[in-house]
């Protein structure tokens, strides 16, 4: 009887996953191995060039490097400053105007989800030209891009740690404060060890996220110093079987190295049930 229940989600579970999850991706593994010339692994070779008619300023690889150099400082950004945003709000003050300053900057730092990407880079764009009158164009900063990414990427990370340190018992912080224990001493001998049973996770979901971004990168991000989704995108608007084929590899590289990204954030994770939304 359970089963029969059970039958028509697991059906529709079933054609969700194999029809719009795995048959694309695999799809699309298979055909980075196909080449005008029959099957081989010359998509894969390509990726070391520029691309038919010099299609691209770097090379895949380079911006494979590219991408994960961006990535790993915006994923630093993101959980400094989104743990930092969930430690706050996480608070439950006891003033009705507490909780809504509370509510507004969880509203504030949730914009980005609400917002697309390309508006945060195309905001960024015009924003950092001559920036409060300042003669100075902040356009050209290599740090411009990860900026972007970690502001794409700190609602995640809010949204990972903000549970946990929400089911927290207020009792543990007032028994550590009653043996006379400093601020200080109480977040580093509560909060602390249990926020960072979903720091793992949190890691992951930014690092993942900065990795793939492409909405707000394609906005900043220099030619020569493109990043992986960029570069399969310019692949993609160029003519040429050699291009569509390097583009086809370039995003198997990038699925590979998404996943790998979050199945290592997996293994880090210190508990099963900590940091779900």
């Amino acid at each position: 009887l359970r089963l029969r229940a059970d039958a028509a989600p697991l059906a529709v579970t079933a054609v969700v996953v194999l029809g719009l999850i795995a048959l694309p991706l695999v799809n699309l593994l298979v055909r980075s191995f196909q080449t005008p010339d029959g099957w081989s692994l010359a998509n894969y070779a390509n990726l070391g060039t520029t691309g038919g008619r010099n299609a691209l300023s770097v090379t895949v690889w380079e911006a494979t490097a590219n991408s994960l150099r961006t990535a790993a400082i915006a994923t630093l950004l993101a959980v400094v400053i989104g743990g930092l945003v969930a430690l706050v709000v996480s608070r439950r003050p006891r003033s009705r105007t507490g909780r809504r300053a509370i509510s507004a900057l969880d509203s504030v730092f949730m914009l980005p989800l609400g917002v697309s990407a390309v508006t945060v880079g195309f905001g960024f764009l015009i924003t950092l030209d001559k920036p409060l009158g300042i003669d100075v164009d902040l356009r050209t900063s290599g740090l411009l891009v990860p900026i972007a990414q970690a502001v794409v990427a700190i609602p995640l990370v809010v949204r990972t740690v903000l549970p946990v340190l929400r089911a927290i018992d207020p009792r543990l912080r007032e028994a550590a404060a009653t043996l006379g224990a400093s601020p200080a001493r109480v977040f580093a001998a509560v909060d602390g060890p249990i926020a960072a049973r979903s720091l793992g996770l949190a890691i992951g979901f930014a690092f993942a996220v900065s990795l793939g971004e492409f909405g707000a990168t394609s906005f900043l991000a220099r030619p020569d110093a493109a990043t992986l989704p960029v570069v399969i995108f310019r692949l993609i608007g160029r003519p040429g079987a050699e291009n569509y084929g390097m583009a086809l590899a370039a995003s198997v590289v990038l699925a590979v190295l998404t996943a790998t990204v979050m199945m290592v954030a997996e293994r880090l994770r210190g508990d099963r049930s900590a940091g779900e939304f």
